[in-house]
This record gives structure tokens, C-alpha cells and sequence, in this order.
């Protein structure tokens, strides 16, 4: 996995277009996909506060793009737009995608093992090991640390196959109720 996320041609077209959109309603785009072959376009949008988005915020999104959609005779009239939330068990795939999470309990799995003089308090079968759960410590440009059960976990980008937001369920519904609270 790359600490930044590259994007070219037409997909990046569509998310200049579409960030600053996006930011004018209240909203962060947390990720832009174009499948080409389906000619979708993914916006996954969140509340910088609750870190999600209800149908409303949505639709909100969706119509406030209609405009500027409308006005770019560069998008094939074919593309169908999708707009959502990340969803709590949302996907990393990005340095600031991790640094958003900081704190947030993620799953992570690498490819390879892990780096042995990052690793060298751990034991020997979780230097072994492909996957990992745990509290979101630290992350730079090169390194990503993770606080599981058997102590704190150094990866590197490079290694990283796929990561993402993992909380309990029982950490969901404290959240929940807090905010039911406020």
C-alpha cells in the first residue's frame, strides 16, 4: 500500500471536481472510486464529527453535485453516481485515511512478515503472523504502530495488503449511547 493515494486520468478529473463540492456542504470525502467498466462513480462521504453519514447527508451530496455534473461536458453522460457513507467498518487505504483514524481499533493484513528489528520485543509466533488487530498508536509517512494484545506492532506501508476500521460492537453502542446523551 502506497502512504498516498495516486489518482489519474478521468478519476482524478472527477475528484477535483467533486472535493471541493463536497467540502462546501459540511461534509470530508473520505474516498472517489471510478469503476470504468460500469461507469460508476463512488463518493464515500462522512461527517468530520461522527465520522459517517446518514441517508440525508447523501442526498444532500448528490444534489449539490447535480449542477456541476451538469455543467461538465467532459463526464460521459453514461456515468452513474453513487454517493454513501464509509461505513463504520470502513476501508484504509491511505495515509490520511490512517491519521483519521488514529485512536479507532483497525484490522490490518501484510504481505511478507513483519520486520524483525521494528518487531524484536514481540514473540516469535506474532513475527510470523499476516494479521493484526489493534488500536491505531502512531502513523507517519513510512510506519504504521498498532497496540494489540501481545504489544505494540511497527508496519511499514510497503507491507501492508489491506487495513481497515474494526471497532467492537460493544465500543459502538458506548459511542451510541454517549451521543444519545449529548
Amino acid at each position: 500500500m502506497d502512504a498516498v493515494k495516486n489518482r489519474i486520468g478521468l478519476e482524478q478529473k472527477l475528484y477535483e471536481l467533486c472535493l471541493p463540492v463536497v467540502r462546501e456542504q459540511g461534509y470530508t470525502l473520505y474516498d472517489l472510486e471510478y469503476v470504468s467498466g460500469t461507469r460508476t462513480l463512488r463518493l464515500y462521504i462522512m461527517d468530520p464529527v461522527s465520522k459517517s453519514a446518514v441517508i440525508e447527508d447523501c442526498v444532500k451530496v448528490d444534489h449539490a453535485l447535480s449542477p456541476a455534473f451538469e455543467a461538465a461536458t467532459w463526464i460521459p453522460d453514461e456515468v452513474v453516481l453513487e454517493v454513501s457513507s464509509p461505513g463504520v467498518y470502513r476501508h484504509v487505504n491511505s495515509l490520511a485515511h490512517f491519521q483519521a483514524g488514529l485512536g479507532e481499533t483497525h484490522s490490518v493484513t501484510i504481505m511478507g512478515q513483519l520486520d524483525a528489528a521494528l518487531n524484536a520485543h514481540l514473540p516469535k509466533k506474532v513475527l510470523g503472523g499476516k494479521k493484526f488487530r489493534g488500536v491505531l498508536k502512531e502513523v507517519n509517512p513510512s510506519l504504521v504502530t498498532l497496540e494489540t494484545d501481545a504489544g505494540l506492532v511497527k508496519l511499514t506501508f510497503a507491507q501492508i495488503k489491506s487495513a481497515g476500521v474494526d471497532p467492537d460492537f460493544s465500543e459502538l453502542m458506548h459511542k451510541a449511547s454517549q451521543n444519545q446523551k449529548d
